[in-house]
């Protein structure tokens, strides 16, 4: 089933129509905690509706809310009004960037791609790092993810490591699907 996300609907819908644009999915200088009240929290369907219709545009044109829409879902189960608020950004931020897209070159006769991967140690909520790469071609991105590390990283280098193998493990992937459609 594909999911139908139309921003405009959404914000006329939510009393956002004049809401203003922001430059980054995520407010660097708030720090995003479980609900801290502990309370129950709005465990209403919309949170967890509209979060799912950000991940699908995250996994499918927009990497650079990834981050974002990642670390809000892991409140899903009792998100606060600070999640509600982080969530409603994360439109903004959309409603400001609907112009950006990934464009793609044409492919030069030798068709490499090229891969970054980075981590981050340990995040303050979980005690658990972080993996993202990207993956381009044609000088646009054509597959990339930003996860929580599955395992428990005891250093940074740890982290990098994990993230470096994750990144290989597409790669090869990448490989072999270059290598059945001729491209290498």
């Amino acid at each position: 089933m594909l999911l139908q996300f139309d921003l405009a609907e959404w914000k006329s819908t939510k009393g956002m129509d004049g809401s203003n644009s922001v430059s980054t999915p995520l407010d660097p200088n708030v720090h995003i905690v479980p609900n801290p009240d502990g309370n129950e929290g709005d465990r209403s369907n919309s949170y967890a509706k509209l979060l799912g219709e950000l991940q699908y545009i995250a996994n499918t044109t927009r990497p650079d809310i990834q981050y974002a829409v990642n670390r809000l879902a892991s409140y899903t189960a009792n998100p606060s009004l600070q999640h509600q608020t982080a969530i409603k950004r994360v439109l903004r931020y959309l409603s400001a960037t609907q112009s950006h897209g990934i464009i793609y070159k044409a492919l030069p006769e030798e068709s490499n791609f090229y891969a970054y991967a980075d981590a981050v140690f340990m995040n303050a909520d979980e005690c658990r790092s972080m993996t993202g790469y990207v993956f381009l071609a044609g000088e646009g991105a054509i597959t990339w993810n930003s996860r929580t590390q599955e395992s428990h990283a005891l250093s940074s280098t740890g982290a990098e490591y994990v993230a470096l193998t994750e990144a290989a493990q597409e790669a090869c992937w990448l490989r072999n699907l270059y290598l059945e459609l001729g491209l290498l």
